[in-house]
């Protein structure tokens, strides 16, 4: 009866330990890989976009630097590898950083000189349908410009007019303020100039019947 070779026992424990490698390193490798691109990826995406260029590129370019030099290197010690990984790995610190201390998040706004561009405080929206306002009053501010958002929603066209009393509307005298007469389904936003404090009439100059009261306060 034949004895057992010692010598084979080795080997099979061997040929044991090698035959999941090929199935394991590929998918530890896959994982590494996909857990460096999510983490590095939420760093980009924390960082102002600018400074996220730029830490991408500088990245990039030292993973290529880092991977030329194993390939050009017969051998490669321990302490290089260290030293690689570290120049691969600072950019990604880096970006880390800055998005914890918030560098570039906040931008001074520039300041807006008042009544700039033209504009002025902005009273409520006003729209027409079925030959009406959508309200009867009016809110603006006295002694500034103003403006007022109108939506013609009807299919008649409509304006905005102020007059100084009620009794100025019907014959258009001496009007504060004329509109653009605006076709149906179009909308607009009238620039009025400063009222003094008081109240006044408007009505659609096309259809005089859709009127209210302006209060300048």
């Amino acid at each position: 009866m034949s004895q057992p070779n010692p010598a084979e026992e080795p080997l099979v424990g061997e040929v044991r330990f090698r035959v999941p490698l090929p199935i394991v390193i590929p998918m530890v490798s896959l994982l590494l890989i996909a857990a460096f691109a999510i983490g590095f990826s939420r760093v980009l995406l924390s960082v102002p976009h600018e400074i996220g260029v730029v830490i991408a590129l500088v990245a990039a370019a030292n993973i290529l630097g880092a991977c030329a030099f194993i390939a050009l290197r017969p051998r490669v010690s321990a302490s290089s590898l260290l030293e690689l990984l570290a120049i691969v790995a600072y950019p990604i610190i880096i970006g880390i950083v800055i998005a914890q201390v918030g560098i570039g998040e906040h931008s001074a706004a520039a300041p807006v000189e008042e009544g700039s561009g033209g504009g002025g405080a902005e009273a409520g929206a006003v729209s027409a349908e079925g030959l009406a306002f959508s309200t009867e009053t009016l809110e603006l501010p006295a002694d500034k410009p103003a403006e007022i958002p109108f939506s013609n929603e009807d299919t008649e066209p409509h304006n905005i007019a102020i007059y100084g009393t009620a009794a100025d509307g019907p014959t258009k005298t001496d009007p504060l303020f004329t509109g653009e007469i605006i076709e149906g389904g179009q909308e607009t936003t009238y620039s009025v100039d400063p009222l003094k404090k008081g109240e006044y009439y408007f009505q659609c100059d096309v259809h005089p019947n859709m009127k209210g009261t302006v209060t300048a306060t």
